[in-house]
């Protein structure tokens, strides 16, 4: 249903990992790796996924990247080419950039996120990579949303691409917060619920291994509550605001 020219009137897409069907999809390298897609794009490309990785599993050698990718280690041990990368490490590889060759020491799962046009060639030698080896040492502060501190939140930025504006953040929202009713972006936003429990509605309960997809210029956020708190990855592909109905 729209309600003006340009947005849309509840069209988020919620769905938990359970219910995804596992792909199998050589991403990096030639040795493949199962793969629960979360989004594609409207070409049909991978833009986010979260992806097993079975012990002794590598890339064989350092890949240069066309976009930006980054992933975060939800659990099991990588060995990314001299770094340990365990639970809750987060890694970017910038455009242009190459990383290192990646190993899976143990069954490992990471949550993949790419840009549109993401291609991978072989590399001489990485360069370029940031790891951040525990998203929860960067120091958190208060999120304010129109001139409006939202005290017991914390805010982690674990990347801001300063091209387009693109961000992705660790939120952490306190027990009991309830919304103030429907809103919208002007980006896509995307969430993945790793602890707790929320609902951007009644019929979209969320709990961890949950994941929420609002598109851009699309009203939601009908009915926001949680009763324990949650703790959630978010990424956007450009200048996130929020704009209430």
């Amino acid at each position: 249903m729209t309600v003006s020219d340009d947005l849309a009137y509840d069209i988020s897409h919620c769905i938990h990992q359970d219910d995804l069907a596992p792909e199998v999809a050589a991403i990096w390298g030639d040795q493949p790796a199962t793969l629960r897609v979360l989004r594609r794009l409207k070409d049909g490309t991978l833009r986010s996924a979260l992806v097993t990785l079975e012990p002794g599993w590598s890339s064989g050698t350092p890949l240069e990247v066309a976009a930006v990718q980054q992933f975060m280690v939800l659990s099991g041990r990588i060995r990314f080419g001299e770094a340990e990368l365990t639970a809750n490490a987060f890694v970017v590889v910038p455009k242009g950039a190459a990383m290192p060759v990646m190993e899976a020491i143990e069954a490992s799962e990471i949550l993949l996120v790419q840009d549109p046009g993401q291609t991978y060639r072989a590399s001489a030698a990485p360069q370029g990579t940031i790891i951040t080896p525990d998203v929860f040492a960067i120091e958190p502060f208060t999120p304010v949303i129109d001139g409006t501190p939202l005290h017991g939140f914390e805010r982690r930025v674990l990347w801001l691409d300063t091209e387009s504006g693109a961000d992705t953040r660790l939120l952490r929202v306190p027990a009991g917060f309830r919304g103030a009713g429907p809103n919208w972006h002007p980006v896509q936003e995307e969430i993945f619920c790793l602890e707790g429990d929320i609902q951007p509605d009644p019929s979209r309960p969320m709990r961890p291994g949950s994941y929420l997809w609002n598109p851009a210029r699309s009203i939601h956020g009908f009915d926001e509550y949680t009763e324990r708190g949650c703790v959630l990855l978010e990424w956007h592909d450009g200048p996130w605001d929020l704009h209430r109905i």
